[in-house]
């Protein structure tokens, strides 16, 4: 079997208990002596000089068969590919600025989409919502809705966009009738101002770290929460250009305060490793990013203890510790033009 492939078959089974080790030491060593007592009667033979590579290769593979423990190498920050020893051997980040550094790396690896004339930058997400409605005696109740969201965004300025949502599923006792609204699409036109999309509008900015940081600390001033929350937002827009992504995280390893979550979920039920801050409020804010690609994955934000939450219709709810809302982002690509709009849309104008 080719060496790389046997590594993989190795990686791709669970850790081993130490009694499976034990018996796996135990067969390789009678195997080995079976082999070498085999050799001994037999004519010796000259075999070429293995590639040193290959060496290495087969010493990682002896190593994980007789101690259960786990080869350390390089990742590959870039790509995704399992074939790739980096995607299957990688030890997780010590700390969130390690994180956020190979984070930043693996931004820095990805292209910014180049829309052609007329093109849109089209962005699908599902969010998480909260519905509150109130049963008979007046007590208010929380449901969690998932909503799919997409939206279409001229790489023009001058042109319209769309912006459509559908509720997909609820968890809690809000009936459907409350948030079960079919596909809702909101058509942005042109006003006084042409407005600028993301795309066009994040073009602009730099993406050296530093002066980020300083057209960040312009607006927000040098308190960490302040310059954090600003980041969130950019980062939320950012997926359409990683280049600055890639600069956004480096800005925010530099935060004080920063905490690694070593096991987070998006709203797409993904897996992910995650970089939080203390809103001081009874939540945790957080940024998922895979846990082998470092790619970005969406945001949450997680309640670190019980806490009252008033609603808009009044009265107050107990949100309860660890329960959580976020974001997943599930794919940016390139569209030649808007879909084809609900005769419902609601029309609005590009905010200036």
């Amino acid at each position: 079997m080719d060496e790389l492939k046997l590594i993989e078959a190795v990686f791709a089974e669970p850790e081993p208990t130490r009694e499976a080790a034990a018996k796996g030491r135990e067969r390789l060593l009678r195997l080995a002596r079976g082999a070498q007592a085999s050799r001994s009667h037999r004519p010796r033979r000259r075999w070429p000089a293995a590639p040193p590579i290959r060496r290495v290769a087969l010493v990682g593979v002896m190593a994980v068969m007789l101690t259960g423990g786990i080869v350390v190498t390089q990742v590959s920050l870039g790509g995704s590919d399992p074939r790739t020893p980096g995607y299957l051997i990688a030890a997780p980040p010590a700390d969130a600025q390690a994180l956020l550094t190979l984070a930043a790396r693996a931004a820095a690896g990805r292209p910014d989409p180049v829309p052609a004339r007329g093109q849109y930058v089209h962005t699908r997400m599902l969010a998480q919502h909260s519905l509150y409605t109130k049963d008979e005696s007046g007590r208010t109740l929380y449901t969690k809705v998932l909503v799919s969201e997409e939206r279409w965004e001229a790489a023009d300025v001058g042109k319209p966009w769309l912006s459509r949502s559908q509720n997909l599923s609820a968890t809690g006792p809000a009936p459907r009738k409350y948030w079960d609204r079919g596909v809702e699409d909101i058509v942005s036109e042109p006003g006084a101002c042409p407005g600028q999309p993301a795309y066009a509008r994040l073009g602009a900015w730099p993406t050296d770290p530093a002066r980020v940081r300083a057209k960040i600390v312009a607006d927000t001033g040098e308190e960490p929460l302040r310059i954090w929350r600003s980041l969130q937002n950019l980062v939320r827009e950012s997926v359409v250009r990683p280049s600055l992504g890639a600069a956004l995280y480096q800005v925010a390893a530099g935060l004080d305060g920063m905490e690694l979550i070593g096991d987070a979920v998006d709203a797409a039920g993904r897996p992910g490793l995650a970089v939080a801050m203390d809103e001081g409020d009874g939540t945790r804010s957080e940024l998922i990013f895979d846990r082998k690609t470092y790619r970005y994955l969406g945001e949450r934000t997680v309640n670190t203890r019980d806490r009252k939450v008033k609603v808009s219709s009044g009265g107050e709810y107990t949100a309860k510790k660890g329960t959580a809302t976020g974001t997943a982002v599930l794919a940016v690509d390139l569209a030649p033009s808007l879909p084809e709009v609900s005769p419902k849309a609601s029309r609005m104008k590009i905010p200036c």
